[in-house]
């Protein structure tokens, strides 16, 4: 198909107006079809000429989807400081007696400590960095999350061989068809769902129900097989935009509900982006819903937890060395005390217990 993308240049809409609609499912030989809306009336008036960028990105809300109907069918080294650094071999430091031995057992002890809290430091980050990743993306936007395991059609599913993969007859949102072709690409690599995105004029239809049979009605004039997807946008000229679909009876195991509503998550949100030309709404809402849909997305939950294991682990290791360096600490000082004593304060007995006590086995 050829692209109508020559003229008037209209792109998104302006104005207050949220758009709507319900959709009126329509289907043939076990396909299934919808329609969804969003915009929330926060788009952008058109204007003639190139593409448009700049201004400021509106809200994240949510898009209307209206489902299908199927027919026929920190550090922690810190705590580290001042644990034998600094300290001589013999304890304090005073006399020749000094017990050498608590001197290694509390290397050992700091060299293990340091491992864990190395090994502790890596995991916190990694948590951290997943943790950071998962929520901006998934929860702050507003996106739905993936649960079901999907496996990607066949590349033998696809026998109709198409030079592009949208048509716009609005003439006013494919500026750039490799931008757009791009992410559809990418979509049908991830998928093996062959998509294809239909624009109309703005304006020409608010209802999702009109949409859903019009997308209907195409899939046979785009495709000759039952792997692909045909989206039917249209810009209600207030600021939202309506969306009817058909998706065929074998990419139904991809694009079921929940992909749906996933696309049509993200194409509301690159919709209020102002930052982005036209062409780059479709081409990466169809790209980030394929690598989202084909994966399971992890609830950030699973990472608070894992990332309170792992401080709660720090924890221990951080009390256990303190408590162990503490009483290697009060036995060195009682040690210093007895040495610095003079003899003469202790009796005969006294005398021979500490003789016992710390002479050399060899002896």
């Amino acid at each position: 198909m050829k692209n109508d993308g020559e003229g008037m240049r209209m792109g998104r809409s302006g104005g207050r107006s949220g758009g709507g609609g319900r959709s009126g499912g329509f289907s043939g030989g076990g396909r299934s079809s919808g329609g969804f809306s969003g915009g929330g009336g926060h788009g952008r008036s058109g204007r003639s000429g190139g593409p448009r960028f700049g201004g400021f990105g509106g809200g994240f809300g949510a898009p209307r989807w209206h489902g299908p109907r199927s027919y026929g069918g920190g550090s922690f080294w810190p705590f580290m400081a001042g644990y034998g650094m600094g300290r001589g071999s013999g304890g304090s430091g005073r006399g020749s007696g000094g017990d050498s031995s608590g001197s290694g057992c509390g290397c050992a002890s700091i060299i293990v400590a340091a491992l864990a809290a190395v090994v502790l430091m890596a995991l916190l980050g990694t948590v951290a960095t997943r943790l950071t990743s998962c929520t901006s993306t998934a929860m702050s936007a507003g996106i739905s999350a993936s649960t079901v395991d999907r496996e990607a059609l066949p590349a033998s599913a696809v026998t109709t061989q198409l030079s592009q993969h949208y048509r716009d007859e609005d003439g006013g949102w494919i500026y750039s068809s490799g931008t757009i072709e791009r992410g559809l690409d990418a979509f049908q690599d991830e998928t093996g769902v062959q998509p294809f995105v239909w624009i109309l004029p703005n304006g020409s239809e608010t209802s999702t129900e009109a949409l859903s049979q019009r997308a209907d009605e195409l899939y046979d004039e785009v495709f000759d097989d039952e792997a692909g997807f045909l989206l039917v946008f249209c810009d209600d000229g207030n600021g939202s935009f309506n969306c009817g679909y058909t998706v065929g009876s074998q990419a139904k195991t991809v694009m079921d509900d929940e992909a749906i509503g996933i696309l049509a998550d993200y194409l509301d949100r690159y919709y209020q982006d102002y930052s982005i030309s036209e062409d780059e709404i479709f081409a990466r809402a169809f790209e980030d819903t394929g690598a989202r849909i084909m994966s399971r997305t992890t609830s950030p939950v699973v990472y608070v937890a894992v990332c309170a294991a792992v401080v709660i682990v720090a924890g221990l290791v951080y009390f256990g060395v303190k408590s162990y360096r503490a009483s290697k600490e009060r036995e060195a000082k009682r040690m210093e005390e007895v040495l610095n004593t003079p003899l003469e304060t202790f009796g005969d007995q006294d005398l021979e217990d500490l003789e016992k006590k710390y002479q050399d086995p060899k002896d």
